[in-house]
């Protein structure tokens, strides 16, 4: 009978220990699977950034070259009418 306890008692200390180690790991685990969503959505947080400040700055651009076709539209609008209005020799 005293085997049967020291056994038990051997295999009860042996499982106990095993569920503490694998306790301990799984937060350690956890603890890494925590830290990796956040450094992902700080990268996909600075890539959305990038991608708005780009947007905005290709938006600026175009902007600038439809102003700049407007003025040189303006100006061959002019010339087409300053000719007409010339007098022919």
């Amino acid at each position: 009978m005293t085997k049967l306890t020291l056994i038990a008692l051997l295999t009860a200390t042996t499982l106990s220990t095993a569920s503490a180690d694998g306790m301990f790991s799984m937060n350690d685990m956890m603890k890494d699977m925590t830290d990796a969503a956040k450094d992902m959505k700080n990268e996909m947080t600075d890539m959305t950034k990038d991608m708005k400040d780009s947007a905005t700055k290709m938006k600026d651009e175009a902007s600038d070259i439809q102003d700049e076709t407007k003025s040189a539209t303006d100006a061959k609008k002019e010339e087409v009418t300053e000719a007409k209005e010339a007098p022919k020799k």
